[in-house]
């Protein structure tokens, strides 16, 4: 028998062709879920209400919650934040369609049967976490005792142990009925006999609330941070979501984010932030109302004038320095006059002055630059003056770098001390890699302001 192969393929391709336009046809009249959320003009996003990930107070930020505000931008939709304490929560308002997209954090992988997991754009590793004054700590998961853990219930950390060791219920002491990893790491930090798992990014964040925790061990496997959407059989959100998520990595975008979140945190000092937390609870309670009072008068955050005041004098008012800055911001003799301040050693004076030179300086910034940018921006200006960031940003501008961008500009601010470089700036000689460190201990310090109490500390 004589086949004619081409003929054969040409019939299988009209074929193929047929269906396709069938299907297409049969679909034209279902609009799909992206459209469906721009035509709303609005995408539902639950999210955990943990921090670095999401600050629900004072100020509604975090690193997972400006990465879909992001995503809402590019798809032209304004952003609906849903709270949540765990991700568990998350599948029944994907299920009855009360939200678009859930934000688990690092989690295994949701293998619900109306589930579909996004792209991974970002790999956490997990913990087990004790108290410093454990002598007797874990070499592996497998020799931890019973009743050694706690958790809270639903939390992706209880998922996690049940992934790591098939005998994970008998290693749990306590389950707290909410997600709650304050009040976890609360009891962590005070009973050297219990043990937690906690991952990578929450740990660097919550060390500094809580500093007399540390790592046991670090499990083997990382776990993927992730969206998840309702799996409808319809691909329009999940290719959406891809496609955003590459042409951010693409742009470096997604690096600049976990930059400004997390590389301020790499630091870690346990004197200097325990000293910290003493001075919160004995010394700033005097000087609070003047944080809050400048805050009222110039617009910004209490917490950022008091962590540049910590920073510059441990909130000593009488704090003076060889070089003739005084007082609780530290100020110039010029600066002060110009602020309108009389006397640098009254707390009161000076903070308003403070902040009303903060605040100028903000304001010297184009409104075009990103705000965390900007406030980066101000708080090196603060410390190495107007001109010589001025200097190291033309700089940047010069080698290819983003003069408005901060982590562009923070790896030609060292160049100010340099004589190669200075010698052609406009302002001259800078010890830049100072700024630098100025700018990580504020933001250290205004994070443990954020973090410090639920209710808020301002």
């Amino acid at each position: 028998m004589n086949i004619n192969y081409n003929k054969l393929i040409r019939y299988a391709y009209y074929v193929t062709l047929f269906f396709a336009i069938v299907t297409l046809n049969g679909c034209s009249n279902e609009t799909s879920k992206l459209d469906k959320i721009k035509t709303a003009e609005i995408l539902r996003v639950a999210i955990i209400t943990d921090p670095p990930h999401y600050f629900n107070r004072p100020l509604k930020k975090g690193y997972d919650l400006e990465i879909v505000y992001h995503y809402a931008r590019a798809i032209g939709v304004k952003l609906k934040i849903i709270e949540v304490s765990d991700s568990k929560l998350m599948i029944p308002l994907l299920e009855k369609n009360k939200i678009d997209i859930g934000i688990t954090g690092s989690a295994p992988d949701f293998f619900g049967r109306n589930i579909k997991n996004a792209i991974t754009y970002n790999n956490s590793e997990w913990y087990i976490v004790a108290n410093r004054s454990n002598k007797k700590l874990p070499i592996s998961i497998n020799k931890i005792k019973s009743n050694s853990i706690i958790v809270g219930s639903n939390s992706n950390a209880r998922f996690i142990l049940g992934k790591a060791n098939e005998n994970y219920e008998s290693l749990i002491s306590k389950e707290f009925k909410k997600n709650n990893i304050r009040k976890t790491l609360k009891k962590i930090n005070t009973d050297s006999s219990k043990l937690t798992i906690i991952n990578s990014d929450t740990y660097i964040y919550y060390r500094n609330l809580f500093p007399k925790i540390k790592i046991a061990l670090t499990l083997p496997k990382k776990y993927p941070t992730r969206w998840i959407i309702k799996d409808n059989k319809e691909l329009s959100l999940v290719y959406s979501i891809n496609r955003f998520f590459n042409s951010f990595k693409k742009d470096n975008n997604l690096k600049k984010i976990n930059e400004s979140y997390f590389q301020h945190l790499n630091r870690f000092d346990y004197i200097d932030v325990s000293r910290f937390l003493e001075r919160i609870s004995k010394k700033l309670p005097k000087y609070k109302k003047y944080f809050k009072k400048a805050a009222e008068i110039t617009g910004l955050d209490p917490r950022i004038i008091a962590a540049v005041s910590y920073q510059e004098s441990h909130w000593d008012r009488k704090a003076r320095s060889p070089t003739g800055v005084r007082g609780m911001m530290m100020l110039t003799l010029k600066t002060a006059k110009q602020m309108g301040v009389k006397n640098r050693l009254n707390a009161e004076q000076s903070i308003y002055g403070g902040a009303k030179y903060l605040k100028k300086l903000y304001e010297s910034f184009d409104g075009s630059i990103e705000e965390s940018d900007r406030l980066y921006f101000t708080i090196a200006a603060y410390n190495i003056g107007l001109g010589h960031l001025k200097d190291a940003r033309e700089i940047t501008k010069t080698q290819g770098g983003n003069p408005n961008i901060w982590f562009d500009v923070k790896k030609y601010l060292p160049k100010l001390g340099q004589k190669k470089w200075n010698k052609k700036t406009r302002y001259g000689f800078a010890r830049g890699y100072e700024s630098i460190e100025f700018v990580t201990r504020v933001m250290q310090y205004y994070d443990i302001l954020c973090i410090y109490k639920n209710e808020g500390l301002f």
